[in-house]
């Protein structure tokens, strides 16, 4: 049985509801995701002192990560994909690093 017509316009809004909430609870769970790779960075910096200096790889790493950090050039307020493309392959980076302390 063929559908009609007049229910295809209900039925797509229906979709794109469903849609609409699906983009918020996984952009969602994906943002605390890459809050949670900077929060341990944080920890893990907060483990070097006086007695526990990096060494000089880590210092490295450290130094770079700083200036790439300090380069990004992101619109927040424009909510674009290639902003957050950066801040992933960015906090990957940050991630793979701390690994490594």
């Amino acid at each position: 049985m063929k559908k009609h017509a007049s229910h295809v316009p209900a039925e797509l809004r229906e979709a794109l509801h469903t849609l609409r909430l699906l983009v918020k609870e996984v952009g969602g769970n994906y943002l605390a995701s890459l809050q949670a790779e900077v929060a341990r960075a944080e920890q893990a910096l907060a483990g070097f002192d006086a007695d526990n200096a990096p060494n000089r790889k880590q210092l490295a790493q450290m130094t770079a990560l700083r200036r790439q950090i300090s380069e990004l050039d992101l619109k927040p307020h424009k909510g674009r994909r290639r902003d957050l493309k950066t801040l992933d392959k960015t906090i990957g980076k940050l991630s793979d690093a701390v690994d490594s302390w």
